[in-house]
């Protein structure tokens, strides 16, 4: 039960990040759907190492966090098609300073933002469960 939790909770500040970063997640009106996205992407998570070390695929590093990357692609355009309230929309990246370098802003279509925000949901998720990792 605590897995669960832990495992929800991470869902939660990373779909909370996506949205700060990238905004292009909208849940509509309802916040049932945000609750069921939080849940299917939740379930994703919880299952898919498992899964993926059965069938003898990454479960830690790049090559995981690439596989979860599409995974969860694939998830949130599954779930606009079954959630009507739930949306994936354009949106722009905004003028970014990396030691003194400018990188303009981007605008991204509704794939890339998907795409974007699946990538840092995952990084974020990946990131919370490497620093909760028990030392061995």
């Amino acid at each position: 039960m605590r897995g669960v939790i832990k495992n929800l909770t991470y869902i939660l500040i990373s779909l909370f990040s996506a949205n700060y970063v990238l905004s292009s997640l909208f849940y509509g009106d309802d916040p049932k759907t945000f609750i069921i996205v939080a849940f299917a992407l939740s379930v994703l998570f919880y299952l898919g190492k498992p899964l993926l070390a059965t069938f003898g695929l990454p479960t830690k590093g790049i090559g995981f966090l690439f596989i979860a990357t599409i995974l969860t692609t694939l998830t949130l355009y599954v779930l606009t098609i079954f959630l009507p309230d739930f949306t994936l929309r354009e949106t722009t990246l905004s003028d970014l300073i990396i030691f003194g370098f400018m990188l303009p802003s981007k605008s991204l279509t509704a794939f890339w933002s998907a795409l974007f925000s699946a990538f840092i949901i995952s990084m974020v998720y990946t990131f919370f469960e490497w620093l909760s990792g028990s030392k061995k």
